[in-house]
């Protein structure tokens, strides 16, 4: 089950609130361009920043916390390089390394085997409970995915009514793909009156992989500064998953007398621009009590650093398939209650 909320808590809801308290101040359109620290490397003492107008100024504090996102947190980072040329808490090249998105595909049909399951399918599209948007979607049980060992995987499935076309039968072998099923002479549907079948909107996790990186490139901002670059890669565990866990839900869709899943996606389309993110840019910090296997530690420390701390979605070090704003709220209040006792 999904639940989906208004971004309105974060931009509206406690606007005031954050506008007249004594202890927040707020400086918009300013842009943090580097991360200073002592001759060693192991306390921030400040941030430089500037306004697109020129201003320039720093702000001091006794401890610093980087929330900017999967992308712009491992690139300050990166430019924070005045006394580690490799940047700041990259002693172990894993700043920037790591990224993770949740891997998004519209692929496939699933074909009911009664036509009145639409209105048995309420639970899967997006509906209110106690004003509330809410979403039921197909996914694999815990036993599994670990007996197949596969990455997480749900499935939204979207009612299409398809004008002139029925089931007739299952397909030859290699013909999957509705495309081809519409074109070829040997097909799974034949032409009739309108035939209700499910599209497949896929979400799954995507496999830690260090070469899956964001990086500075040579191109510079309006300040002078290396902008980022992303190196996105998937791996064939990835595809691998996407694939068996259709074949599964197949299997059981049939076995259950619900109908049957036409699988489009295939190994080779992954070169096609089929496959899309989220906008959940995830893992470039990773999270791990090893310096040598993650960026920050336990308490989302930046290692080595002892003033300096990230919030946000790259310290995941792993995605599972679900939107991560949820954790990331978790994660924010679970910091926020570390740093009264570090402050105390």
């Amino acid at each position: 089950m999904f639940q989906f909320g208004l971004r309105d808590p974060f931009i509206r809801d406690y606007h005031d609130e954050i506008s007249k308290a004594d202890n927040i101040t707020t400086y918009i359109y300013t842009n943090v361009l580097k991360i200073e620290t002592n001759e060693t490397g192991k306390r921030v003492t400040r941030l430089s920043a500037a306004t697109l107008k020129g201003n320039t100024f720093g702000v001091d504090a006794k401890l610093f916390i980087i929330a900017a996102g999967g992308i712009d947190t491992p690139r300050l980072l990166l430019l924070s390089n005045t006394v580690h040329k490799e940047g700041l808490g990259n002693g172990n090249d894993l700043v920037g390394r790591f990224f993770m998105e949740h891997v998004h595909l519209w692929s496939g049909i699933y074909i009911p085997s009664d036509p009145a399951l639409l209105e048995k399918a309420a639970l899967y599209k997006i509906h209110r409970v106690n004003n509330v948007p809410v979403m039921g979607k197909l996914a694999l049980s815990e036993d599994v995915l670990r007996r197949e060992k596969l990455l997480n995987y749900c499935t939204s499935i979207h009612p299409k009514f398809m004008e002139n076309w029925q089931i007739q039968q299952r397909p030859p072998a290699g013909v999957t793909s509705l495309r081809k099923v519409r074109k070829g002479s040997k097909s799974l549907l034949s032409k009739s009156k309108k035939s209700l079948i499910f599209q497949l909107n896929h979400m799954t996790e995507q496999a830690p992989n260090p070469e899956s990186r964001v990086t500075l490139s040579e191109e510079r901002d309006c300040f002078g500064r290396n902008r980022a670059q992303l190196d996105w890669q998937l791996v064939p565990l990835d595809i691998h998953s996407i694939n068996r866990a259709q074949e599964i839900i197949d299997t059981e869709l049939r076995r259950a007398g619900l109908g049957q899943l036409e699988i489009e996606f295939h190994d080779e389309e992954t070169r096609t621009g089929r496959i899309h993110g989220g906008w959940h840019h995830m893992g470039t910090t990773r999270m791990h009590t090893d310096p040598e296997m993650g960026v920050v530690d336990e308490h989302c420390r930046i290692h080595g650093v002892s003033n300096l701390y990230v919030a946000g979605p790259s310290v995941f070090p792993t995605g599972g398939y679900a939107n991560p704003v949820l954790t990331v709220v978790a994660l924010a209040a679970r910091l926020s209650d570390h740093i009264k006792n570090v402050l105390q």
